[in-house]
């Protein structure tokens, strides 16, 4: 049978509670409302010949993560080489069919390619609709079997997006309210949007920055840790709540609420001066709308691509070479520091006292919760020496307009035209290059040290190329004995496996 085909073989924010819930908890939007974690058994052990219940190919590309409600699976991609079509579709959580799928054109076109987000944000769902928001600032909502009920175009209504890579943070919602944090290099604000009619109902100012963090729904705030802060505002009315400041690398990992807590990760920034990684990584004491207590810093812990989670009394961070931090929640002490042998760029899942870490490369490792290191299982999606290429898509392979920007800065901003540039003459993101490039230490970069640069990028951007290939695990959702992982092309369904060994026993470290 061609892998094309289907195969048979909560927690969210305190104001969505009973809304979202219905026989069985749901998974409705990015992290579960961002605890990243569920109350219910998920399966410890599968293979690429066992475990898997089905799986399909989906249309386009995509690295938003699955959303679940009632039994049904819902995931959104983009199609063409310019990224024409948004399509969001949806599947039976059981079986895998799909059960409706709805196309329409992007408000704005960015080609298709690694280096540019992909329907990177992730929808949300509540008891009448889905709610669908894409880097080309598209936002729309269907009822649950696939019917338009309303689209907006942010593009048109505020302007252009300008971001280095595309926009990635996903909404969050309340329970008559969506909220999209759309921050770049232009104008940028957090915006609350009716679930009704899509009416803008406040619209508040953000730092301008290349941000990937998403906000949460929390107690009445929508809270947001970006661009070297971490804010809350008041849901109702856009009305900044409090601000903890001079943070750094938190533009990425996203927060992560736990009972009257809340942990804040970060990664190591290019401008990082030593100490911005270890005063970002901490945890806060809220209260109400009051300013929250930084209750500790972790001294040595960093996340960069995945959020912080919680599993009992500790809290887990991840970086980017798959080193385990797991800290103390109460007090920050470090308990362990591992690598897991997978590097993660998605979230991880806690189920019940379980820890699910899910490897780009189709690896996922589960951790037994707790002070101690304790490996449970290690899985595999596909053979990782023969890892299953996109049968539909085909990569978009175009022009790197970012070695032109690179050939044409001596030319355009050479304002003393002594044949190199100055700090003073680079324009602000690219001034990193100095530091790095000024091969004879002048505080100048001339036409030889930029050729050099140039040539250097195109190395690291040919080995980014290929380390971004899919199949590439981008993000998982959990509903009581399944696991739903996507890959940029490709849903996997992985079920509870009948009962073989001790759920506590720990594979050989």
């Amino acid at each position: 049978m061609k892998m094309g085909t289907c195969l048979f073989a909560v927690l969210t924010s305190v104001s969505l509670a009973g809304v979202l819930y219905g026989e069985s908890p749901n998974w409705p939007e990015f992290r579960a409302g961002g605890a990243s974690r569920i109350d219910a058994s998920a399966p410890l052990t599968w293979s690429p010949e066992a475990g898997i219940a089905w799986q399909c190919e989906l249309d386009g590309y995509g690295q938003s993560t699955p959303i679940i409600y009632k039994q049904r699976v819902f995931v959104t991609s983009v199609e063409g080489s310019n990224k024409e079509t948004c399509t969001v579709a949806c599947f039976d959580l059981k079986s895998g069919g799909q059960l409706w799928r709805h196309r329409f054109p992007a408000a704005m076109q960015t080609p298709s390619s690694y280096m540019m987000a992909r329907a990177a944000p992730t929808p949300l769902v509540d008891e009448n609709k889905v709610y669908v928001f894409f880097e080309s600032g598209d936002v729309a909502a269907f009822d649950h079997e696939g019917h338009p009920q309303w689209r907006r175009d942010l593009v048109a209504d505020f302007g252009p997006l300008e971001h280095s890579h595309g926009l990635a943070a996903s909404p969050t919602q309340t329970a008559d309210l969506i909220y999209l944090n759309i921050e770049h290099r232009g104008p940028s604000y957090l915006i609350a949007l009716d679930k009704a009619t899509g009416d803008t109902r406040w619209k508040t100012k953000r730092p301008s920055s290349n941000s990937w963090s998403s906000p949460i729904a929390l107690d009445h705030q929508i809270v947001i840790s970006s661009n070297g802060a971490v804010t809350a505002y008041d849901a109702s009315t856009g009305q900044q709540l409090w601000n903890i400041g001079d943070l750094d690398g938190n533009n990425v990992a996203s927060a992560t609420p736990d009972a009257d807590r809340l942990y804040v990760g970060a990664r190591v920034s290019k401008s990082d001066s030593g100490d911005g990684a270890s005063r970002s990584n901490l945890c806060l004491a809220r209260d109400g709308a009051k300013t929250p207590e930084i209750l500790w810093r972790a001294d040595k812990a960093v996340t960069d691509y995945a959020s912080p989670v919680v599993c009992g009394d500790y809290v887990y961070y991840l970086n980017n070479v798959g080193v385990v931090y797991c800290l103390d929640k109460r007090t920050g002490e470090k308990r362990y520091a591992k690598r897991i042998s997978a590097e993660c760029w998605a979230t991880p899942i806690v189920a019940q006292d379980r820890i699910y870490f899910f490897g780009k490369h189709g690896k996922t490792v589960v951790l037994k919760g707790g002070p101690e290191f304790a490996r449970l299982s290690e899985n595999w999606l596909w053979n990782p020496d023969a890892p299953p290429a996109p049968e539909k898509y085909v990569e978009n392979v175009s022009s790197d307009r970012s070695s032109s920007r690179f050939d044409n800065l001596l030319e355009t901003n050479d304002a003393n035209q002594d044949g190199a540039l100055s700090a003073d003459e680079l324009p602000g993101r690219f001034r990193s290059m100095l530091e790095r490039n000024d091969q004879d230490e002048n505080g100048l970069l001339d036409g030889a040290e930029l050729d050099a640069a140039i040539k250097a990028m195109k190395v690291r951007r040919a080995e980014s190329q290929q380390n971004a290939r899919d199949p590439i695990v981008y993000g998982a959702a959990a509903a009581p004995g399944r696991l739903i992982i996507r890959t940029g092309t490709r849903l996997y369904c992985v079920s509870q496996p009948s009962p073989a060994t001790s759920n506590d026993e720990s594979i050989p470290q």
